[in-house]
């Protein structure tokens, strides 16, 4: 289930991060709906309720996410550049993290 899941997700789910304090789930779509159908959107927040700063949104398919990305990515929401990128498993960003280092090195 769980790996079908990532495979359903692939390229569409972006993750959001560098959000203002006063970006709420509705600032949120409404930021990313001009470039496509946006199927879930959630910022993160702790036990009381506050942002922790970041938050996802998935689009129905990868052009329109894609699209989302390279418009967005440092844009400003609120008093602050978002960063936007394709959601990734922890195990496979650090794995893509790993790589880029060792072709530095």
């Amino acid at each position: 289930l769980k790996m079908e899941r990532l495979q359903k997700y692939q390229g569409v789910n972006l993750y959001v991060k560098n959000l203002d304090d006063t970006i709420d789930d509705e600032k949120l779509r409404q930021r990313f709906a001009e470039y496509g159908t946006i199927t879930s959107h959630k910022i993160a927040r702790d036990e009381k309720g506050v942002s922790r700063g970041f938050g996802f949104v998935c689009f129905r398919t990868p052009e329109e996410a894609a699209k989302a990305i390279s418009v967005l990515n440092t844009a400003m929401m609120g008093n602050k550049p978002i960063y936007v990128a394709l959601a990734q498993r922890k195990e496979q960003r650090h794995a893509q993290l790993e790589q880029q280092y060792q072709q530095r090195a």
